[in-house]
Parts: C-alpha cells; structure tokens; sequence
C-alpha cells in the first residue's frame, strides 16, 4: 500500500507551512542585523530551532508508541503553528522563541510524518514516499526563499509569517483525523542510548546533518550572503536554489533505483562537499557568476542524499526503525545546531564568507569519509 493521497496532502499541507517559515530565516536575519543585532545573535535563532529538532525527537517517538502517531504528528503541528506565527516579529526575545518552538514543532511533525510515511507505503516505495513529504518541506521552503523578502518590504514582517502559519493550523485540525497505523512495542530509554553506538545508525547522523543541518545554515545566511554581492540578483538565485532543493528531495527516491542506497547517499554527498567548496572558491576569486551557479547547485547537493537516508532507516538496517530514526535527527541537529552561530562568528571576524563555506564543505567531507567507513561493507 503507498501512501494514501489524503494523507500526503495533511501532512504535506503542515510542513509546506513550516517550509515557508524556515526559508523566511534570511530575511528576518537581514533585517535583524540591519538593527544592529550581531550577526553571531541572528543567527543564534536557527541554533535554538536546530536545538528544538533535537530535543523533541525522542519525547514525539514516545508519543507516538504510547498514543498514536496521528497523535504525535498533531502536537507538532500545533506547536509549529505558533512557532510559525511569532516568527514574524523582529523583538529578538520573540524571534527566539518562535524559533525555538518551530523547532520543536517541524522535529515532532517531521519524525512522526517520516514515521508513518515508512509504516503505510511498501517497502519498495519508502524512499519515494519519504522524498514526497520531505519535497513539500522544501517546496514551503523554496516559496519562503523566494517571496518573504519582497513580501516583507511589501505588507510587513508580520503578514508573511501568519500567512504561513494558516497551513499549518489546517494540517492541526485534520492530522487526528488519518486512518490509523498499527501500533508499534514500546522501547526502554536504554535502547535509545544504545543506539548511539550503532556505527550505522552514527553514519545515517552525520549525514543527515550534512544534508539537512547544513541546508538550515544555508537557509539563514544566502540571503545575506547575495546582499553583499549587489550585481546578482538576489530573487533570482534564490529562487534557482530552492527549486533546485525541491526537486533534489523529490527525485532523490528514484536514485534507488538506478544504485544502491548506500552509494546515492554518497553520491549526494560528495556533490554537496564540492558545490559548497566552489562557493567559497567563487566567494574569494570575487567571480558573481560563478558564486550564483554554485549557490543554486548547492540546492541539489542538500536535497539528493534525503530519499535514501530515510530509507535505510526503516527498510535496510537490523533494528527498530523508530529508534533509528531518533537517533539519526538527534545526531544530525545536534552536530549542526553550533554553525548558524559559527558562520555568525566568522563573518565577524574576517568580514566574509568564505571561510564560513570552506568550513562547511569541510566537514562535508569528513562526513563523506565517515559515511564510506562505517557502510563500506554495505550492498544495499
């Protein structure tokens, strides 16, 4: 059975919202440091909501075992609905909040879709099912990108965040409301913590914080970064890599087909290491072509290992995939939650951001070695 359309529109409905609200970061950043706010203490909002992803994934998978994951998927949305709402306010202690509980929001929401998403479709259709949700975050995400900085100098900063807010409130309503699944064994807080030391489980972490942790920074800072380079036009770019994003998330299922899971999460990652690394190339030769080139390739690097990533949680390795799939958002928030604020600092210092992209094309590649250490024995 593949995922009913029903569902896909409720759940999608509520993270296209809160993809709108997370591709508005930038420009609430701009406007924040334009208020003379450091840019290090902008940023910071991005922290606090890759913070909320991690904290809330383990309490949601309990939820979602104890009560339902229809359930579970509800309170997230709920709580990203008023994350969404109050991102629109330019009072620092506001927008820190907002943050902190569209975090908590899109982790819960994001978890129990993913979740119910691998135990509705076949196992042959998880990746493309997983990819279709993920694909209406960044389809949210693109639109946000795209449309908030014209939209707040157009009505406001305040009108575009409630406007994002109203998909997110309907997906709260509808959500209780979804066939049920089957319900799953309750696990022990220990299983949890041992599966930290599943090297696999570490592997399928630090991907997702490559792919999906980095995206967070790039959502954050590419505003910013196009404001410094005035002979590109800013919309334009934006809107080339978001879409690049979404339709990176959305074709990136049908990679499975064509090569092993393993192999098209690696794939993925390597392009990511290298567009990031032409960024900080394109940033330093002061070349504006190639700087909005690579910034719209980026796009496909963050979207393209997603598919697979998730796949593998529920289809491929030997465990609970609902523990897996804590453990992999916990891992992956938890080691990108520090570079919003990082990107901050070393703008700071060194007036730019080149070594802020060098750094995380970088760690991309520590992460690809990682990737390729701990499944090189896989044929998946």
């Amino acid at each position: 059975m593949t995922l009913p359309r029903r569902a896909l529109t409720v759940l999608g409905c509520g993270l296209f919202g809160m993809g709108l609200a997370v591709g508005g970061f930038g420009t609430y950043v701009t406007k924040l440091v334009a208020r003379g706010v450091a840019p290090s203490v902008a940023g910071f909002g991005s922290t606090l909501f890759l913070f909320g992803q991690f904290a809330i994934v383990w309490p949601t998978d309990v939820l979602s075992r104890s009560r339902s994951v229809r359930l579970a998927a509800a309170v997230g949305l709920g709580t990203g609905t008023v994350g969404t709402a109050l991102g629109g306010s330019l009072s620092l202690p506001l927008a820190h909040i907002g943050r902190l509980l569209l975090g908590f929001g899109m982790g819960a929401t994001f978890l129990a879709s993913m979740t119910y998403a691998g135990m509705r479709a076949d196992d042959g259709d998880v990746a493309r099912t997983q990819g279709l949700l993920g694909a209406t975050f960044t389809f949210g995400l693109a639109i946000g990108i795209a449309v908030t900085p014209r939209a707040v100098a157009a009505v406001g900063p305040v009108a575009p965040a409630l406007a994002a807010a109203v998909p997110v409130a309907a997906s709260t309503l509808f959500a209780p409301s979804l066939q049920p699944v089957t319900s799953r064994e309750r696990q022990w807080f220990r299983a949890y913590i041992d599966a930290f030391w599943n090297p696999s489980g570490m592997g399928l972490g630090l991907a997702n914080a490559a792919s999906y942790g980095l995206l967070i920074v790039a959502t954050t800072w590419y505003t910013e970064v196009l404001s410094g380079v005035p002979v590109l036009p800013a919309t334009l770019v934006l809107t080339g890599f978001a879409t690049a994003t979404f339709l990176g998330r959305t074709y990136s299922g049908w990679l499975t087909e064509i090569m092993t899971a393993t192999r098209a999460v690696e794939s993925g990652l390597v392009f990511l290491a290298g567009t990031l690394g032409l960024v900080a190339a394109a940033l330093w030769l002061e070349i504006p072509v190639l700087v909005a080139v690579a910034l719209v390739f980026t796009g496909a690097g963050f979207g393209l290992p997603f598919g697979p990533l998730f796949s593998l949680a529920f289809t491929d390795i030997d465990a609970d995939a609902g523990v897996l799939l804590v453990e992999m958002t916990a891992v992956g928030n938890v080691v990108a939650l520090g570079y919003p604020w990082l990107v901050g600092q070393l703008l700071e210092v060194t007036a730019g951001y080149v070594a802020g992209f060098t750094m995380m094309s970088l760690s991309t590649v520590i992460v690809t070695a990682v990737w390729r250490h701990t499944m090189n024995h896989d044929d998946r």
